[in-house]
């Protein structure tokens, strides 16, 4: 994929209603001395997904125009134009339905009923995200009743496919999918249906004599950690409704996973803290400590599964906080983790010895590259992608490059590793994730220092973000259920 290459068309024809402003948008932005005819195209498109997107949830298409082009991020007068003229109407992403339906521009009782649905679902959908949340929670907790010495093992086999179907059925109602995108919900079933059959029937092994009890074998922990990922990354068909096939789109679930994973801390760190207060308070007036604690033994994960689609439901809810939230986030990760990665290569200088790094090192600072490359992609998926280029990118790459190092320093102490100790389950495994973290961040260097050095826009950035999503999915999905037949399910 090359910068001058140009983009096909991914996206429908524009409405006619937006033809004429889209006009007027294509002209300013081909006057600007930095843009060319292939970059214009590559932004409408990006343009009139966006539009597409907010049309999927009702929005009348002047209006999501407006939307889409303050989203974009335009530094023409067209931007400023609407944002001065009709910034008005933009409060009503965040309307309950209640207000949105009298609001001027709302779906009238001549609305087609699929798109009535779309647009008055946000703002009633609470109760729908309240009871699957409570499906979710008592369908994780209840089996640890009767898994007794096999609850670890049944839950790394299991706890995705406990949790992501309820998140799947909350996405698909909210996208109409079932209308819209009935084949992708079919692979998506079949995808879950397929994973539960087979970790299932799956003889893992486990690090005992007795073989029913003990820790876990290699592969089991290794599908336990890799089939989640898959699953989760397969669930935003459900999210995308009938734009599941196109690439583009799927930055929007990027953008989801990344805003939902903030609300998530957020709420289990406040749940973490009233449950703390409410221990001690109960402690301090006599209640059992065992019975307490039979209790926390069901509060816990049932509130810590059920909050999956109440996370789902503020995300959408109120994502254009999010939108604000995103910059700040990363502008602070991002230092941080740079610093980390430049720790590491003095210490590596210092030493002179990674070969011999201890296992728990090197996965440690696994967790760290792969923590870089979900910081990049929550960073991209929040940047406007005809933003000029800001301090944050010169930093973001800054990080990239470190971390391109600190892969190659790993993928040599992994070679050792493999040469004096043989291969096993997790060394191939781990060998694979750095490999595709490797050339995932050598082209993110490539499109960043476009943006940085060039000034070119970040959309082939973004595209090469897109395109991590599936090769990383697709290779979680085979440690996860190839891995274990492949090593004898040790």
């Amino acid at each position: 994929m090359t910068d001058d290459a140009p983009t096909p068309a991914l996206t429908p024809a524009p409405d006619p209603t937006i033809q004429a402003p889209l006009a007027q948008w294509r002209e300013l932005m081909l006057a600007r001395p930095a843009m060319t005819v292939e970059d214009v195209d590559e932004l409408e498109d990006h343009l009139l997904a966006e539009v597409e997107d907010l049309r999927a949830v009702g929005l009348h298409p002047d209006e999501a125009f407006l939307i889409a082009v303050k989203r974009l991020g335009a530094q023409d007068e067209l931007s400023r134009e609407y944002g001065d003229v009709h910034s008005e109407r933009l409060w009503r992403q965040l309307l309950p339905a209640s207000e949105a339906a009298t609001a001027p521009g709302a779906p009238s009782a001549s609305t087609p009923p699929a798109t009535r649905a779309r647009v008055l679902l946000p703002g009633g959908d609470l109760a729908l995200a309240l009871l699957l949340a409570l499906a979710t929670g008592l369908v994780v907790r209840v089996p640890a009743e009767f898994t007794a010495t096999q609850t670890a093992a049944f839950y790394l086999r299991n706890l995705a496919l406990l949790v992501l179907p309820f998140l799947a059925v909350y996405l698909a109602v909210r996208a109409h999918a079932w209308v819209d995108a009935r084949s992708g919900l079919a692979l998506l079933a079949g995808a879950f249906a397929v994973s539960a059959l087979l970790v299932n029937l799956y003889p893992f092994a486990v690090s005992s004599a007795t073989g029913t009890q003990g820790d876990p074998g290699q592969t089991l922990l290794l599908s336990g950690l890799h089939l989640p990922i898959a699953l989760l990354a397969l669930t935003g068909i459900a999210y995308l409704g009938d734009r599941w096939r196109r690439l583009d789109a799927w930055m929007n679930w990027v953008r989801f996973l990344g805003e939902s994973t903030v609300y998530y801390v957020l709420i289990a760190l406040v749940g973490g803290a009233l449950l703390g207060l409410m221990t001690l308070l109960f402690t301090s007036v006599g209640v059992d400590p065992e019975t307490l604690g039979t209790v926390l033994t069901w509060i816990v994960p049932i509130c810590a599964a059920g909050a999956v689609p109440v996370v789902a439901w503020l995300v959408e809810r109120k994502k254009s906080v999010m939108e604000n939230m995103a910059p700040v986030l990363t502008a602070v990760f991002t230092p941080l983790l740079t610093l980390a990665l430049l720790a590491f290569l003095v210490v590596v200088v210092l030493t002179g010895d990674l070969v011999n790094l201890d296992r728990e090192v090197l996965i440690a600072f696994d967790a760290l590259l792969i923590a870089v490359a979900a910081v990049v992609l929550f960073t991209v998926s929040a940047r406007p992608p005809l933003a000029r280029a800001r301090s944050l990118d010169v930093m973001q790459l800054v990080m990239v490059l470190a971390a391109i190092v600190v892969d190659l320093l790993m993928l040599w102490a992994m070679s050792g590793r493999l040469v004096e100790y043989g291969t096993s389950p997790n060394k191939l495994a781990a060998l694979g994730c750095n490999l595709l973290l490797l050339a995932h961040l050598a082209g993110t260097a490539r499109y960043y220092w476009g943006v940085v050095a060039s000034g070119r826009t970040s959309a082939a950035l973004e595209r090469w973000q897109c395109l991590a999503l599936p090769v990383f999915a697709a290779w979680a999905g085979f440690v996860a259920l190839v891995f274990p037949p492949l090593f004898g399910f040790r």
